[in-house]
């Protein structure tokens, strides 16, 4: 019987892990998909809504900060040469030709909020000329 109820307890402690995974997988595909949303609409259009972004990432996230930077930077780095600085802002964002772009979104999760997330990509914009 003991032996019965311990594994009854190991399989709920189980599910449980598996429940929390799931929806820390759905917060990463969420970031993921917004970000890469973002740098599709760069690569089609000279301008972007950074600010309009933003707040549908709050909506997906709630409390998710995301930034825009027109440069190749790392959004770990606290100081240095990969250091990410001056994120852009605003509802008419222009995006370069051949423009280096980083989108860093962080977030914490509810059931662990010591520990931050990060989503992060990279593009090089390039359209073509018409």
């Amino acid at each position: 019987m003991i032996l019965f109820a311990v594994g009854l307890i190991s399989l709920m402690s189980l599910s449980a892990q598996a429940i929390n995974q799931v929806g820390q997988s759905k917060a990463r595909n969420d970031a993921s998909y917004l970000v890469g949303e973002l740098l599709s609409e760069m690569w089609v259009s000279g301008t972007v809504n950074v600010t309009g972004w933003n707040t549908r990432l709050q909506t997906v996230l709630p409390e998710a900060t995301g930034a825009v930077y027109f440069a190749n930077c790392d959004c770990t780095v606290t100081s240095g040469a990969d250091l990410c600085s001056g994120a852009a802002s605003g509802t008419a964002v222009t995006v370069g030709n051949s423009q280096a772009v980083t989108v860093c979104v962080n977030w914490t999760d509810r059931r662990d909020p010591a520990t931050p997330r990060r989503y992060q990509a990279s593009s090089m914009i390039t359209r073509n000329s018409q």
